[in-house]
């Protein structure tokens, strides 16, 4: 039985994934300035953050049910049976309530999974999920199995403002920063209940960063480790090239596979353009 993937934009995946699987991707819109984009698809990652770091007009939507159907049909016609449908939080969109309406029309088997988290985190989920999916592991399988991925991922980042997150209604269980001062800076995760979530706060980037490999060390408790750094504008480069040199001064050892990523323009819609982190997937 031929077996075929569906993610969506939101996902970053590692620049060590690989799957002989067909995998499709749901491209969400992104709006600058009123335009409109597919992300991935009529907008490259670089053209993106040239429009978006001179602008607070940032939005998205999911993609109306019939373009997300087609997605669904191309597997189809490529003679798919089976499909993994692995898509954002549904507590972040209405899109996964939507893909009932497109599912009921799809006659391939599919099992849709909300992976609880966003950009590189996604994309380490995505990547283990798929990975069992195409060794053959059964629909009922993976629904034990998800689990046990989703928590050996954290997801972390930073921004230079929040007012991205509170205007697009993105903040989650981060309210609690939102009169943070001049120059406190917030850690974030998207955390389980696929919320946006504090992981806490530090004064200055430095002591950002330093919170966040603590976090990794605590979850890794000496295993071994993949590891991804990401940004969004160019000027946050910088700041995830410092995680990466301060996680492998730490515990280089334990760090098998590395990846650098740039941030989904869907993603970084929500939070704004000036964003970094770090995801690690603990083995």
């Amino acid at each position: 039985m031929k077996r075929g993937v569906v993610v969506d934009s939101l996902a970053d995946f590692p620049p060590f994934f690989k799957t002989s699987l067909p995998v499709k991707t749901v491209h969400f819109k992104v709006y600058v300035d009123g335009k409109e984009y597919a992300d991935g698809k009529s907008i490259t990652k670089e053209e993106y953050y040239e429009i978006a770091s001179k602008t607070m007009d940032l939005r998205t939507s999911y993609p109306p049910p019939q373009e997300t159907l087609q997605v669904y049909r191309e597997l189809e016609e490529e003679g798919v049976e089976e499909i993994l449908a692995l898509h954002l939080p549904k507590r972040m969109s209405g899109f996964l309530s939507s893909l009932n309406e497109v599912l009921d029309k799809v006659k391939a088997k599919v099992k849709v999974f909300d992976v609880r988290t966003v950009s590189a985190g996604a994309g380490m989920v995505d990547a283990k999920m798929i990975e069992l999916f195409e060794n053959g592991v059964t629909f009922e399988d993976l629904e034990k199995k998800f689990w046990d991925i989703r928590k050996r991922v954290l997801l972390q980042f930073s921004v230079s403002s929040l007012k991205f997150l509170i205007k697009n209604g993105r903040i989650g269980k981060a309210k609690g920063l939102m009169g943070t001062i001049m120059n406190i800076l917030p850690v974030l995760t998207v955390d389980e209940d696929g919320e946006v979530s504090p992981l806490g706060k530090a004064r200055g980037r430095k002591r950002v960063i330093d919170m966040m490999v603590k976090n990794m060390v605590r979850l890794a408790e000496n295993r071994k480790i993949e590891l991804v750094i990401g940004w969004g504008t160019a000027a946050m480069k910088e700041r995830a090239e410092e995680i990466k040199e301060k996680i492998f001064e730490v515990i280089g050892d334990k760090i098998v596979k590395f990846g650098e990523i740039r941030v989904s323009p869907t993603v970084a819609s929500h939070t704004g353009p000036d964003v970094y982190g770090c995801s690690i997937y603990v083995l």
